[in-house]
């Protein structure tokens, strides 16, 4: 283990845009109040530790929910703009409402949906292009870091996709296999000469008192 970099990866708490059912994107919208409470919930639960550096989006409801682990070790947030989440074009700060009026169901369900893996978004980023965007940034960060604990905050849909790559799962058998993290969850994986190799996926237990919140699709 002494060789291995320990990633512990966090979606954000429930941002304005989950509650809302608008798709941020890169949108820079903030958490809701529930996902202050869920952001520090989760440093709380994670407060023994031992980590070493904090990356975020630079995006604030991601940054905002890796705040609270810093606060309690004294260290700093370092932004990183290729941990943002997938860039979801023209559907950039629409609700679902919206999405489905203008783009229709089969769309939404069909592609979107259920078949995630594989879907592209009108004039954005594809989930795998985001997925691979993540992987490679993250074994940038991890290189030279032998021993260390990096905590990674980030966003449902880039996270699914890069979890989805790490277990090589097949782009058509994401939407069955692996679910969105849910809102202020925890993934922990591992990093060793240029492997990640995963170990837990979407821990939540800890936010029952406050509430467990996932993504609303429909």
């Amino acid at each position: 283990m002494e060789n291995k970099v320990k990633i512990i990866l966090i979606r954000h708490g429930q941002s304005l845009g989950n509650l809302n059912r608008i798709f941020l994107g890169h949108t820079d919208l903030d958490l809701s109040d529930l996902g202050y409470r869920q952001a520090k919930a989760t440093a709380e639960h994670l407060k023994n530790e031992k980590i070493d550096l904090i990356y975020s989006s630079d995006l604030i409801r991601a940054y905002n929910t890796a705040l609270p682990h810093a606060e309690i070790r004294g260290i700093d947030v370092i932004s990183n703009k290729n941990l943002r989440e997938a860039y979801v074009g023209a559907w950039e700060n629409m609700n679902v409402d919206e999405i489905i009026t203008k783009w229709g169901r089969g769309v939404f369900e069909g592609q979107w949906k259920n078949n995630f893996g594989c879907f592209t978004f009108p004039g954005g980023e594809s989930t795998r292009a985001a997925g691979e965007r993540m992987y490679n940034e993250i074994i940038n960060i991890c290189n030279g870091k032998e021993g260390q604990t990096v905590l990674i905050s980030s966003h449902a849909a880039i996270i699914r996709s890069f979890w989805a790559i790490i277990n090589d799962v097949p782009r058509e058998k994401v939407s069955e296999m692996i679910p969105f993290p849910t809102n202020a969850s925890y993934s922990i994986c591992y990093y060793e000469n240029g492997k990640i190799t995963p170990f837990s996926y979407s821990n939540d237990g800890h936010l029952a008192d406050v509430g467990i919140t996932k993504v609303n699709l429909i």
